[in-house]
């Protein structure tokens, strides 16, 4: 984020910093609207960049940096409260089907179409976070965090005598694990409109030739689809189905998607919980809708 400031501002900002360029940098993260702590998260990412480098550490929450930051704090609780802050929806089945419409109907390439397919119907299906998918640089990856196409592998099992298709996905990171540990998980097949299994097939049979070392999801010109770029796509195609002022559909809308339906179902917290891969009770948060049952199924 600091290099996409720095180029964007066209300001000199390596590191280290000094109270300046930690300046222009939280002013530019205001200007795109983002919240207090959202912009304490980058500061502390920062602190650590120093740290990797070598670098020793300047005080980056300097008393002016503090204030602004206790203004942003402010205006964020009076959006709130005034409930002026737009609501982040969670994705639902009527929402996938009117994005597969809208795919559907727009002059983006017939490629492409399934490639933002596939990972809406994955991302919905596993509950995802949208960069354990996807790329947040179009022009690098981390090989060694970045979900690569060895990375998924389509597979045929047993489940109470009936052969039925999964991905297998293999991620290197999670956000709950910093260590680095590798969680598999399983996508199964649904069989209906919104089958993960389906897209994923239907697409990866038109695509580029096998390049296991590449990243797994990439574009018809050979780059990567990036969390930014696929929440363009979102808001282009549903933009006329939402108000976007006050309600919004993003990646991370597909983390919520699943958890807030098996809550109305009346699944068990614990379910729901190993469901969405949370190792605490923010799980909760996720569950944007009243549940209509709360016994086990």
């Amino acid at each position: 984020m600091l290099n996409k400031c720095s180029e964007e501002t066209k300001r000199d900002l390596r590191l280290p910093l000094n109270e300046a360029k930690t300046i222009s940098f939280v002013a530019w993260l205001l200007d795109r609207n983002l919240t207090a702590s959202t912009i304490n998260s980058y500061l502390s990412g920062l602190r650590q960049a120093h740290i990797s480098a070598g670098l020793e550490v300047p005080i980056l929450r300097t008393p002016i940096i503090n204030q602004i930051i206790q203004g942003r704090k402010h205006m964020d609780q009076i959006e709130k409260n005034k409930g002026t802050k737009p609501t982040r929806l969670p994705i639902t089945p009527t929402l996938m089907k009117l994005l597969k419409l809208e795919l559907k109907n727009s002059n983006i390439q017939q490629l492409d179409k399934l490639l933002v397919w596939t990972v809406a119907t994955t991302a919905f299906n596993g509950t995802f976070r949208i960069h354990e998918l996807l790329c947040k640089n179009v022009n690098s990856f981390d090989p060694s965090f970045t979900l690569l196409q060895e990375d998924i592998t389509l597979k045929s099992i047993n489940i109470g005598n009936e052969q039925t298709e999964i991905l297998q996905i293999r991620l290197k990171s999670e956000k709950t694990d910093k260590v680095g540990a590798i969680s598999i998980v399983d996508v199964y097949s649904s069989g209906g409109t919104l089958c993960p299994v389906k897209a994923y097939k239907k697409w990866n049979n038109l695509s580029s030739p096998n390049q296991p070392k590449m990243p797994a999801f990439r574009q018809t010109n050979g780059k990567p689809l990036t969390g930014k770029k696929f929440n363009d796509i979102l808001k282009k195609m549903l933009n006329k189905h939402l108000t976007y002022t006050n309600d919004t559909i993003t990646s991370h809308s597909f983390r919520a998607g699943l958890p807030t339906l098996i809550g109305e179902l009346g699944y068990a917290d614990s379910e729901i919980q190993a469901l969405g891969r949370w190792s605490s009770r923010a799980f909760e948060c996720y569950l944007k809708q009243p549940r209509t049952k709360r016994h086990e199924i």
